[in-house]
């Protein structure tokens, strides 16, 4: 029997040293709202939740570059 390997989400929210952020597994550090901009560190819980659910709704899922 084969055992498939563990699924971690790649975006965790994080408590920094006095406010949230949001983590990328993928980049080892702040996530990023889009490609060259702003980190999402300094949040509110709330903020952090809020971009972390967005992000992770945003991923592609597998197969979608599949060609037609």
């Amino acid at each position: 029997m084969k055992l498939a390997a563990p699924v971690y989400p790649r975006f965790l929210v994080r408590k920094g040293s006095t406010d949230w952020m949001v983590y990328d597994r993928k980049l080892k550090g702040p996530a990023q709202l889009e490609r060259g901009g702003r980190f999402a560190e300094k949040l509110t819980k709330e903020q952090a939740e809020r971009i972390k659910q967005a992000l992770t709704e945003g991923l592609p899922t597998p197969g979608d570059n599949a060609p037609a």
